[in-house]
């Protein structure tokens, strides 16, 4: 716990060159933003337009009529009752005649034709009814096409108080704003949209030119996302401005498809943001991954807007209702289940965040009272003017700090796990050291008890030298001479295995053949009850493994089978060539013996560390003997398989051979 604690305070001053860094860059964008908006702020209130002669300008209040049966003529329409409406509410254009009616109060004194801006253009058809004196019913019919929507519709002479009708045609579920001026007015606000647009547009492009240089520099899904997401906020921008149409010849049908499909697109890519948001929150919750479906709907339908942009608007709508709902109860069941994750300060601020931002999408899908508060409210130039603006921010807000918690989040994580790592690698300093100093004592302790043993077999030699053969004392000591011998194998047994743990018994395979290897097991196995049987192979069959291994394998077993079998019997070691699958040749060397008084282990426990058998305790042994068998058999490739029954056990082992 010092170590890391050390370690975090080392860390420190980097952590914070790396905050400081963050800060400047983001003060420095906010500074150019700052810059760029007064700018273009001061450029569109610059009194370029004499308004001094009017007090307010022109007054306008719109009001509409959605004919169901798109068969009302004009006289017929102008008997029905309008009603207020919110003109930045999406209405059901789809499969209705729309009519919109304007009462324009002129101020005194303003004379000339007025003009009209209508926006978005997503109008198959617009026709224009305004008064005409010299005409015979009082009106002036105009069809309009898609460049004259685009640009100033010019109404013509009204009187001091008027009304002006509109007829439109869409497939297409959208807003309506219309604003009516005159000459000098609509000029001013044509200039104060393309002066608005072209700051939005640098601000935008700039946030897309940084993401996808992260996301090219060092490659994340977030960065990716975030630039797709803005580069679609742009487009969908100047789509329902017009400026599509206006630079790239685009017709109003092609208007009407793309829009539906980059609305929606849009709020598809900014779904896989937060739900990148919150996998990377909350890890270990695999589960929380289902939310994916969400953005990928909503992908599905912004493909199927170009067949039908009006019901795929409804289904997205729908979706979009539903999914801060869910999102709010993913939040909250991730928090529930796995508070740990929210250890973390960045993890903390992107936890409250995504659940205000769920929170909030859930009131703005419940749009009603909102829509309610501005029917029939006046919309003028100011009025879209701030909401374009509050709408071309609001995605370069979202998706900074979508950004900034992201990479937040994944910094301080990475500084945590590597504040564990150099503990866990102090951790492991010590212990390495600690098994060095056990590795060191076990030697030393094999080498002192391996000399008194030493000792103890001359001093034994000496006295059996001295016995005469009938001698009764002979069998105490061919007992206390077993007994040495049965101590000096456990001594070698733990030597083995603690060199084998801490890598003092490294593997070295080369070849060798199947009669240099029953030597070196007959030298090292010189008991008369073995006895080794080779069936069906030469003594020159090669094998490629590790000689000393295998030797430690088979000793191991045979010296079992001498302990635990019967005094009068025989230890079997038998080779065997054996076909596997059809193609594989292998050895397959089986040591087998006959069952003794301490009976059989355990067919799942035999291999098992420190395992003895119940009937086996009486008897010296460690119950390592089996386990390092199977641990080095494992090191080789291959396994040890067991096989008993009543009268006969048998330990099985297969290495290929050529």
């Amino acid at each position: 716990m010092a170590a890391a604690k050390i370690y975090r305070m080392t860390e420190m001053p980097g952590r914070f060159s790396t905050m400081r860094m963050h800060a400047l860059r983001w003060l420095a964008f906010a500074f150019l933003f700052m810059a760029v908006l007064g700018n273009a702020m001061a450029q569109t209130t610059a009194p370029e337009v004499d308004l001094q002669n009017r007090s307010k300008g022109t007054q306008v209040v719109q009001s509409l009529f959605l004919d169901a049966s798109q068969q009302l003529d004009f006289e017929s329409a102008q008997k029905q009752t309008f009603s207020p409406f919110n003109p930045l509410a999406r209405f059901g254009f789809n499969n209705k005649g729309i009519w919109l009616r304007l009462q324009i109060e002129r101020t005194p004194g303003d004379v000339g034709p007025l003009f009209l801006i209508l926006r978005p253009p997503y109008f198959e058809e617009v026709t224009l009814y305004s008064p005409a004196m010299n005409e015979p019913k009082g009106w002036r019919k105009k069809n309009l096409g898609i460049h004259e929507v685009l640009s100033k519709i010019e109404i013509g002479e009204t009187p001091q108080t008027g009304v002006v009708y509109l007829r439109l045609a869409s497939r297409v579920d959208s807003p309506l704003l219309s604003l009516v001026g005159n000459r000098d007015e609509m000029t001013a606000m044509e200039r104060k949209l393309d002066v608005l647009t072209a700051v939005i547009t640098t601000l935008i492009f700039l946030a897309f030119a940084s993401m996808l240089w992260r996301t090219l520099r060092k490659f994340n899904w977030m960065s990716l996302l975030i630039s797709v997401f803005l580069l679609f906020a742009l487009c969908r921008h100047w789509l329902a401005l017009g400026y599509t149409h206006t630079f790239m010849g685009m017709t109003s049908a092609m208007g009407v498809s793309l829009g539906p499909f980059l609305i929606i697109l849009t709020i598809s890519v900014g779904g896989g943001v937060f739900v990148l948001l919150l996998t990377a929150l909350f890890p270990r919750q695999a589960w929380i991954r289902w939310f994916w479906v969400w953005p990928i709907l909503q992908a599905c339908l912004a493909g199927y807007a170009l067949l039908d942009p009006s019901a795929a608007l409804r289904w997205s709508d729908w979706l979009w209702q539903s999914g801060p709902l869910v999102l709010s109860v993913f939040l909250l069941g991730a928090a529930w289940r796995d508070p740990s994750s929210l250890r973390l300060l960045a993890s903390k601020i992107a936890f409250v965040a995504l659940l205000i931002v769920s929170v909030i999408m859930v009131i703005m899908s419940n749009q009603s009272r909102f829509q309610e508060g501005l029917a029939g409210a006046e919309t003028g130039p100011e009025f879209l003017i701030w909401n374009l603006l509050l709408r071309g921010i609001q995605p370069l807000v979202i998706m900074g700090m979508a950004s900034w918690i992201f990479e937040r989040i994944n910094s301080d994580r990475l500084h945590s796990i590597s504040g564990e790592l150099h503990a866990s690698q102090e951790s492991l300093g010590l212990e390495t050291k600690r098994l060095e100093r056990q590795r060191k004592f076990t030697a030393m302790l094999a080498h002192e008890l391996k000399n008194p043993l030493a000792v103890s077999h001359m001093a034994l030699s000496a006295i059996e030298s001295r016995l005469g053969h009938q001698d009764p004392l002979r069998e105490r000591s061919a007992a206390i001479k077993q007994s040495l011998q049965e101590i000096d194998g456990i001594i070698d047994r733990c030597s083995e295995i603690d060199g084998f743990e801490q890598g003092q018994l490294p593997m070295s395979v080369g070849s060798f053949t199947l009669n240099e290897l029953m030597a070196v097991l007959k030298v090292s196995n010189p008991s008369e009850r073995i006895y080794f049987l080779v069936l069906g192979i030469h003594d020159g069959a090669v094998l490629t493994s590790d000689i000393h291994y295998l030797k430690i394998i088979f000793s191991n077993l045979l010296t079992n089978a001498l302990k635990y079998s019967p005094a009068d019997t025989l230890i079997e070691l038998a080779v065997e060539s054996v076909i596997r699958d059809g193609k594989t040749r292998t050895l397959e060397f089986c040591v087998s013996n006959e069952v003794g008084e301490a009976g059989t282990p355990a067919p799942e426990l035999a291999f098992e560390r420190f395992y003895r058998a119940e009937a086996a305790r009486n008897q010296s042994g460690a119950g390592l003997g089996l386990w390092l068998s199977q641990a080095l058999a494992h090191a080789v490739g291959s396994e040890l398989v067991m096989k008993a029954n009543r009268e006969k056990i048998s330990f099985t082992l297969a290495l290929a051979h050529t």
